[in-house]
């Protein structure tokens, strides 16, 4: 996952997801955020799916054949700090980093 812009009160970021597996599996992202007011979840693109609960924010696919990988984009608004970041991800079955 990269950011690839961020302001005081929003960001937009990339996110690759990759079945590294040896079976077909459907695939969710989840992304945490910390020390936000107001987060919301202005829009998806590509071949995602996301929903706002709470701080973070989830995101869904289409199953992924083995070594197959897809990308998709999002943008939040928020209130904080400073830049508005995220302050991790996690993805069921693997690993996610935040860039």
């Amino acid at each position: 996952m990269s950011v690839t812009s961020s302001w005081d009160q929003g960001y937009v970021a990339s996110v690759r997801v990759q079945n590294t597996g040896k079976a077909t599996g459907s695939w969710t992202v989840t992304v945490s955020h910390a020390d936000l007011r107001n987060l919301r979840l202005l829009g998806v693109w590509g071949t995602a799916r996301g929903t706002q609960n709470g701080e973070n924010v989830v995101f869904t696919g289409a199953p992924l054949a083995a070594g197959a990988s897809t990308g998709f984009g999002y943008q939040v608004s928020a209130t904080g700090r400073g830049n508005t970041r995220p302050s991790g991800c996690s993805v069921v079955g693997g690993r996610c980093g935040v860039s």
